[in-house]
């Protein structure tokens, strides 16, 4: 059973499975500043904006790593002493959005869904309307009823 999503602390085997993506994104990372190049040149790492994506994400994996190991190894004064870049690591699901530039009929693709985008503002700010007038019913209608679902009164 899944812990509960708020839970700070994950199951190990959740840490396990972050731990051998950190180094596979870490060993692409430095491989492709060895055949690269780091900042100099025509075509180095950091001239692709997807390449500095995926740099600042490793970068602050790898630091909140570290401050997780600092913190876990043993107590300090300082409770804050760790660095957390949980929110960081949300940023990992563009990764594959990386292909839309490499495969040529995507791209084609993607650059008229994009176009398409202003023409269909006013279908969207309907569309709007009706997720906020349906989201509002529905916090009337079911206000408090899911509040107290596994109570007893009897019991407590």
């Amino acid at each position: 059973m899944l812990n509960n999503p708020i839970d700070p602390n994950p199951p190990a085997f959740f840490n396990e499975v972050e731990y051998v993506f950190l180094v596979l994104y870490t060993g692409e990372m430095v491989l492709k500043i060895i055949g690269l190049g780091f900042i100099m040149g025509e075509g180095s790492y950091l001239r692709d904006w997807w390449n500095v994506m995926d740099f600042i994400i490793v970068i602050t994996s790898l630091l909140s790593v570290g401050g997780n190991e600092e913190a876990a190894a043993g107590p300090s004064d300082d409770e804050d002493s760790g660095f957390n870049a949980s929110s960081m690591r949300a940023f990992r699901v563009a990764r594959p959005l990386r292909t839309i530039s490499s495969i040529k009929g995507l791209k084609v693709l993607m650059t008229a869904l994009i176009s398409a985008l202003p023409m269909l503002s006013d279908t969207i700010i309907i569309l709007f309307g009706f997720f906020l007038t349906f989201a509002i019913a529905g916090t009337q209608l079911f206000s408090g009823t899911l509040k107290n679902r596994c109570f007893n009164y009897q019991t407590g």
